[in-house]
């Protein structure tokens, strides 16, 4: 795709930490970073792009512990993203934007000018960012950034109150029908044992009054309490041929809910991962949809188009509805991209 600014030069400099002393600098590239394969770590090496301790290296250089390892990368080819970014508010202090569902925050693997970050140094020419909070690459909505550390510190500080000094309100679309009355989901997330995605989380709930002290403790280490509350938004159908095909159309009689949530716990995955577990996976989703295989040969590029059309829409349907932040002035909300 061509780039609606000019592009920022990628530089990666690392240090090697003592764990991966006495290996080749092909296999550590290849562990560390692998949004490139081994072949492709090769040709970048071979091409003299790789650098430790300032000499020109070898696939088989063998590095020591706090070798410094350059990497300039000239021709990585990134994956296509969607630049079509609203801005919703902006002062002398902090900018909202509402961001697409294909879009990545900031750099991360193969991503880097096509990200939320590069947008915003070279075509809204801001410098100094700072993300106040940050959503996954295919979810939506609205995104707070500081433009100096100060306002951010501070913004964050508000958000992660959870309710107390700010508001969050996402939008998701799901498969089923949800129940008409509000319902919290009050419980833990945990590893997901059941599924092939090692990343995959589950959600366990506590017993039905939500006292938390009667349950036992998982067993697994890093599993973390969470509560969330869920109000039901309408229910919706899948788009006709001659509607939008990247969008849900209410339906009193369909097979699709349009859920508000509320965060009282701010965990990786929590609403994907809660509502999945509850039995409504998220339309699109290829984590935390209708099939952990599909995640699976979208790792590997091997989606197929009836992958394709069990997913329904190009990207998970969440959207970072609304974000109201009183003493910052802040109440701003996003339209919703997947609903009609």
């Amino acid at each position: 795709m061509i780039l609606p600014f000019p592009p920022l030069e990628r530089v990666v400099e690392v240090q090697v930490p003592s764990e991966d002393k006495e290996r080749t600098l092909l296999d550590y590239l290849t562990e560390r970073y692998n949004y490139l394969d081994g072949p492709q770590w090769t040709c970048e090496i071979q091409k003299g792009n790789l650098m430790v301790n300032g000499i020109v290296a070898g696939t088989d250089t063998i590095l020591a512990a706090k070798d410094n390892v350059f990497f300039q990368a000239k021709d990585l080819v990134e994956q296509d993203v969607s630049f079509d970014i609203e801005i919703i508010q902006e002062t002398e202090e902090f900018l909202i934007v509402n961001k697409p569902g294909n879009l990545p925050c900031h750099p991360a693997g193969r991503f880097f000018n096509h990200t939320l970050w590069a947008w915003l140094r070279q075509a809204h020419h801001q410098e100094g960012i700072h993300f106040v909070n940050r959503l996954d690459r295919e979810t939506s909505g609205l995104v707070l950034i500081g433009k100096n550390p100060r306002f951010a510190a501070d913004a964050a500080k508000l958000i992660h109150s959870l309710g107390v000094e700010a508001h969050k309100r996402y939008l998701v679309l799901v498969h089923g029908r949800a129940p008409q009355q509000p319902f919290t989901a009050n419980g833990w997330l945990m590893k997901d044992v059941n599924s092939p995605v090692g990343k995959k989380k589950a959600f366990r709930p506590t017993c039905n009054d939500g006292d938390s002290d009667v349950i036992e403790i998982p067993e697994d280490d890093e599993a973390v309490t969470a509560q969330t509350d869920f109000l039901l938004r309408g229910y919706y159908r899948p788009p006709r041929h001659d509607e939008c095909p990247t969008k849900f159309y209410p339906d009193p009689d369909g097979q699709f809910s349009l859920i508000e949530c509320a965060l009282h716990t701010g965990r990786t995955h929590q609403i994907r991962a809660t509502l999945c577990s509850l039995g409504y996976p998220v339309v699109g989703d290829k984590l935390y949809g209708v099939d952990d295989n599909i995640f699976l040969k979208f790792a590997a590029s091997m989606l197929e188009p009836q992958d394709w059309q069990r997913l329904i829409l190009p990207t998970q349907a969440l959207h970072a509805w609304r974000l109201t932040i009183p003493r910052l002035h802040i109440n701003a909300t996003a339209p919703v991209p997947f609903v009609g």
